[in-house]
């Protein structure tokens, strides 16, 4: 079980009192041109677009001594590996020797050049993507960082490229037989690929994470990357229409329709979305809240084609509901992390914070998300509580906090992290 360091208690229990490193929730992550990368290991994508940062790594001999061995023996068991189709990506993940012995480079290159350590204090920190590894030396908060974002790639390859079991091995699995010939020649291709991708690179990352971003692909699972940016696509309208609100008009900022998957592979929209949308959009003609923002992603049955957000999206606008009313969340698994990206969603997207909003759903999961069995398995697999509870006010409906701990990235989901 993830437990919260002291830093963290305090957060939960103080809201703002960190100071330097307190999340911000005016802070815009930067997701470049991989948005599953970036949400799955901020400070690399960071990196890949800073060239002056970059350049310090490339240019480190003992750094560029790590990316050397990582090339040879990805060569050497292209050579020896044969129809061992797991001993392919046994090749690539980062020991915990390199993952000490590069954090310690870090560091010592953190305070050495202000390019490298200023990444803490102008990104780290505020995004709140590493707060249950901050620290107030930036050099140690980004050497930190770095061991967050090895133990996000080390996950993802032995997930998609060994075929190890996720956390959810009915939604989240590979999804090939370890034994099948399929599975060796993709695993075989997977690291000539990687080999030609990235061959001649000397910075210490990248022949890993992007081995590890290829087997995500592989799999088909870049699912973090859907609908990015939201700001600009899907959440364009509701979110321009949430400047001009005038937020004391309404009783709850925001109404919260949890994700209900289907069970098969013909229905778009299962029959609990369409009443709990149903639900919401009562709520919403009584003007409970201006916004109605919707919850789920790909996820049931295993690979299924419709995203449980976008369904729910069109059908709230079948009810008459306009587009700049509702938001988007396509990514959320499981009803922890409804909570999770909502929260993430209220805070980036300016909305009150002071006062609750509204989760409407039915009765079950309605109290399953106000008891202490699902703030209990928040703590289990997030390692926080990413909202805290307002009043219960119905079968179908309870008030929610959301924390600002909701920030914290997930290393061990790569597909909502």
């Amino acid at each position: 079980m993830k437990k919260p360091p002291l830093f963290l208690l305090l957060l939960l229990l103080g809201g703002f009192c960190l100071g330097q490193n307190s999340p911000q929730t005016g802070y815009q992550p930067i997701l470049g041109e991989n948005p599953t990368q970036a949400k799955n290991v901020y400070l690399l994508s960071l990196i890949e677009q800073m060239p002056e940062v970059k350049s310090l790594f490339e240019k480190d001999s003992e750094l560029a001594k790590v990316a050397s061995a990582k090339f040879e023996r990805l060569s050497q068991s292209l050579k020896d590996c044969g129809k061992d189709a797991t001993c392919y990506p046994a090749a690539l993940g980062f020991t915990d020797q390199e993952i000490d012995l590069i954090a310690g480079r870090i560091e010592q290159l953190a305070k050495q050049h202000s390019s490298l350590s200023s990444i803490s204090i102008e990104h780290l920190a505020p995004s709140g993507m590493y707060q249950m590894n901050a620290s107030d030396d930036a050099a140690l908060f980004l050497a930190n960082a770095w061991k967050q974002d090895a133990a996000a790639i080390n996950h993802i390859i032995a997930i998609y490229g060994r075929g190890e079991k996720p956390n959810y091995p009915k939604i989240d699995s590979l999804g090939m037989n370890l034994n099948s010939s399929t599975y060796l020649a993709n695993i075989q291709a997977l690291s000539e690929l990687a080999l030609v991708k990235y061959d001649g690179s000397k910075v210490f990352y990248q022949l890993t994470l992007g081995y590890a971003m290829d087997a995500l692909a592989m799999a088909r699972f870049e699912r973090a990357g859907d609908f990015e940016p939201m700001t600009e696509h899907e959440n364009k309208a509701a979110l321009e229409a949430a400047k001009n609100t005038v937020w004391d008009q309404f009783d709850y900022p925001l109404i919260l329709i949890p994700g209900a998957g289907t069970d098969n592979y013909l229905d778009s929209l299962s029959s609990g979305g369409v009443v709990r949308s149903q639900l919401a959009f009562d709520a919403y003609k009584k003007k409970k809240a201006p916004f109605i923002l919707v919850s789920g992603g790909f996820v049931h049955p295993y690979k299924v084609l419709h995203n449980e957000a976008i369904e729910m999206k069109r059908y709230l606008l079948k009810l008459g509901v306009p587009e700049s009313a509702i938001l988007i969340d396509p990514h959320a698994r499981h009803t922890t992390t409804n909570m999770r990206n909502t929260a993430r969603i209220i805070f980036r997207y300016g909305f009150p914070t002071d006062r609750p909003s509204i989760t409407v759903t039915t009765p079950a999961q309605s109290a399953y998300i106000y008891s202490d069995v699902m703030h209990n398995r928040c703590m289990k697999e997030l390692g926080y509580h990413p909202y805290s509870n307002g009043k219960r006010l119905s079968a179908t409906t309870a008030e929610f906090y959301p924390m600002i701990t909701s920030f914290q990235i997930d290393t061990d989901e790569p597909l909502d992290p």
